[in-house]
């Protein structure tokens, strides 16, 4: 158990985890800002950018690539309304997150998408492992003093 707490271990996947947990907190701002879209753990959207992340890579290049729309915003539109299905599907699929209606869907990767870049550009310093750290280190703090304060337990 002390080696997966070592920092030595961690270090070489320091990025990938800061990147994957900065997308993670750009989906929970984008469930804070849609109306009727809900997040019931942190593991819904955590799964819900994993989804994301793996239809991006695979599915879009693909169907990009064969189906160009004839103009540019048509291409958009249709962009637009895809990418809005594809997300609806995903949360019907994905336990954690909840979404009612097509129109938060429909926005909600627009949402995700200015939120995950803004993230990604001003959050690059932060140092999520370290930041976690600390939290953590706080609330045993807390815990200890709250509990220092109060009254013994009676048999």
């Amino acid at each position: 158990m002390d080696q997966l707490l070592d920092p030595s271990a961690i270090e070489p996947f320091r990025g990938t985890i800061n990147y994957w947990a900065l997308q993670t907190i750009a989906m929970m701002l984008t469930a804070a800002l849609i109306p009727r879209m809900r997040i019931t753990s942190i593991f819904g959207a955590l799964g819900i950018v994993l989804a994301l992340a793996l239809v991006n890579a695979t599915v879009w290049d693909t169907a990009l690539f064969f189906s160009v729309p004839a103009s540019v915003s048509r291409q958009a539109l249709t962009l637009l309304a895809a990418n809005g299905v594809l997300f609806w599907v995903l949360v019907k699929l994905l336990p954690g997150i909840e979404i009612e209606g097509f129109a938060p869907a429909f926005v909600a990767p627009v949402v995700f998408t200015a939120l995950s870049l803004a993230i990604s550009a001003y959050g690059r310093e932060i140092d999520v492992i370290e930041l976690g750290k600390r939290g953590a280190e706080m609330v045993g703090v807390l815990r200890d003093r709250l509990n220092a304060g109060a009254p013994p337990a009676s048999p």
